[in-house]
């Protein structure tokens, strides 16, 4: 691997050419997107107190890899030029590192390497994108009245962080690099067009937005949301096919994105519904799930207050409008199939309307889609045994007496490409069902929970169905909760070996599954409880000690989810017995930051760091 310390006089007398290319497979669509995606409905702190690498952490890690490849090559006398330059942008961009694509903004600069297009586009993504994967930020990014006003501090608070509006606004920022591509030559392109949209929408200027679609693509939003017949509207304008301003699919989320984060529903779906006619181009099951949160999101009622007021009103749609968006999506032609939680999202419109058949429905989805998940992973699983016996095929038997001295035996080969693409994609999966688990989990609970429903009576509920529920997915619920017994009745209070902070609910080392009462009276598993994988990697380990796991991509196959370590345990200990109140002047007060209860313990407690960009601190071993 190239970011291998031995590699470094190979990295250093690469030919340009060469090196280019190498460094090409260090591909964000690789390393930074798909974790990107997994992580966005996961909080960082269930992934930390579960021990998975948290999408801080991976996009650290990528950058930390980056960092030490341009250093080999740097040391070795080769200066960076424009190819590496704009890849290492583009890799910034897809991070939404904009301290990153700062720095390297600079380096171009003092290298006398001048910017192509594409290079300015990916510095103004990186900053339209600032801190918007990672953290609470991840949340706050529907622009209201409140929020602008948290973004134009020159000292961001936590949930806060990344691009800013008011006098550092990140429109401003992006229309001066913009002016400076132009000066320089360069033409716009639909990437270009895409990002000064999304940096008017980050400060709520949505004309701006609709100004924009109409110069360049003549799509007049207002007309669209009068009237649904498009014979009289203005057709769009024409570009060939080839062209750099035809629009794809990134135009299209990018204005679900835009309107949505304004609170502007019936925009986006007219908007897209009118680029897809007018384009030829279909709408991809990314637009979709983006429409369905954004829409999901303007459904919900905040709890009333006076900075809460705006938000359930301006923008607010009906939960009958986000059903009717799933109901499309999943329907012909598109066919969208649902994630898991986008059918969490589904269980809670059904337990706002009280329909206990709903969310035994979505449920019952959910779950299939963790056991075709499964399967998938079962597959990528049998591929990397068969590629770990490949390796040393002498030991396949670990009980055979041909098995040599294992201190002669050469530690197996972490750069074999075969097998560090097929424990990529095998990680990947296991991520997948560690976040589908995850989110059925709550779900589950969040069912069970209910105290009464429209469509059944409360006596059918409490004494019969909520009972079989419990039984039914017991694999997926901690041994110690508590329900509520009717509103002010009381409660029910189960004990067991596990809790809810656990990352297994099952003590006898198998996965979770469906249970059925079938035609007899004690519930049973529907499916075979295979071990689960921590377990099965437990045993590879101790079968085949050759493995080197130390080095990747062994490490990260052993190395999942990571043991607590005593440090940590002692933190989560004062923190669950601990509350700290500040004063009002103090930068984690309520007064001044009103979200930050929970991040003003942990900054008490020495769990944040201070001037860096990820919300927990690691230190050299990491919390986990």
């Amino acid at each position: 691997m190239l970011m291998d310390p031995r590699s470094e006089e190979l990295v250093g007398s690469l030919p340009q050419t060469t090196f280019i290319e190498a460094l090409h497979l260090l591909s964000p669509a690789h390393f930074v997107e798909p974790f990107r995606s997994l992580h966005h409905p996961l909080h960082s702190w269930s992934t930390l107190l579960h021990g998975v690498k948290r999408a801080e952490e991976v996009f650290d890690d990528f950058v930390r890899s980056l960092y030490k490849i341009a250093g080999y090559r740097i040391a070795a006398g080769n200066a960076l030029g424009l190819a590496e330059y704009t890849h290492l942008l583009d890799c910034a961009q897809s991070m939404g590192n904009a301290p990153f694509a700062e720095d390297l903004w600079l380096s171009m600069k003092q290298d006398e390497v001048e910017p192509d297009a594409t290079c300015y586009n990916h510095y103004i993504g990186a900053k339209v994108w600032d801190h918007c994967f990672v953290g609470e930020e991840a949340y706050h990014l529907r622009m209201l009245p409140r929020a602008y006003k948290k973004r134009r501090m020159r000292q961001q608070n936590i949930g806060w962080r990344g691009f800013s509006t008011g006098k550092l606004s990140i429109r401003r920022n992006a229309l001066e690099t913009f002016r400076e591509m132009r000066k320089a030559g360069y033409l716009p392109d639909e990437r270009t067009y895409i990002n000064v949209m999304l940096a008017s929408a980050r400060t709520g200027h949505i004309r701006a937005v609709y100004h924009l679609l109409q110069t360049v693509w003549n799509i007049d939003v207002e007309a669209l949301k009068e009237t649904t017949d498009h014979s009289k509207i203005p057709p769009a304008t024409a570009y060939e096919p080839w062209s750099a301003v035809h629009p794809t699919k990134e135009l299209l989320f990018a204005v679900v994105h835009a309107f949505g984060t304004n609170s502007d529903i019936a925009g986006a779906v007219h908007t897209i519904q009118f680029i897809s006619t007018s384009y030829d181009l279909p709408i991809p099951s990314e637009v979709w799930h983006e429409l369905f949160e954004r829409a999901y999101v303007l459904s919900r009622w905040r709890e009333p207050s006076e900075d809460r007021y705006y938000e359930n009103t301006v923008g607010k749609i009906s939960s009958e409008l986000v059903e009717i968006i799933f109901k499309t999506m999943t329907s012909k032609p598109y066919n969208v199939v649902p994630r898991l939680q986008t059918l969490r999202f589904m269980m809670r419109i059904a337990i706002d309307k009280g329909s206990l058949e709903e969310c035994r429905a979505h449920l019952q989805a959910a779950y299939d889609l963790l056991t075709s998940t499964r399967r998938q992973e079962n597959d990528a699983r049998a591929i990397i045994m068969a590629l770990l016996r490949a390796e040393r095929p002498e030991l396949e038997d670990p009980d055979s007496e041909l098995v040599p001295d294992l201190g002669c035996v050469e530690k197996a080969s972490s750069l074999n490409p075969q097998l560090y693409d097929a424990i990529s994609k095998y990680n990947l999966i296991r991520l997948e069902i560690y976040q589908q688990s995850h989110l059925l989990k709550r779900s589950i609970i969040s069912v069970i929970g209910q105290v009464e429903w429209e469509d059944v009576s409360g006596k059918l509920w409490l004494y019969q169905l909520r009972p079989r529920l419990i039984e039914e997915w017991s694999d997926f619920l901690p041994d110690n909760f508590q329900l509520p017994f009717g509103h002010d009745d009381g409660v029910f209070r189960f004990t067991g070996s596990s809790y809810h902070e656990d990352r297994e609910y099952c003590t006898d080392g198998k996965i979770a599954v469906q249970r059925s009462a079938g035609n007899g009276e004690l519930y049973t598993s529907l499916e075979f409880r295979g071990q689960t994988e921590e377990n099965i990697w437990n045993d590879v380990k101790s079968s085949y000690p050759w493995l080197d796991n130390s080095a990747e991509p062994v490490k990260s196959l052993l190395n999942f989810q990571i043991p607590r370590s005593e440090k940590f345990q002692m933190a989560l200990h004062k923190l669950r017995h601990t509350w700290v109140q500040y004063p009002d002047g103090h930068e984690w007060s309520k007064s001044r930051n009103p979200r930050a209860g929970f991040y003003g313990r942990l900054a008490a407690l020495g769990m944040l760091k201070s001037k860096e960009r990820s919300v927990f601190y690691l230190d050299n071993e990491s919390w986990i």
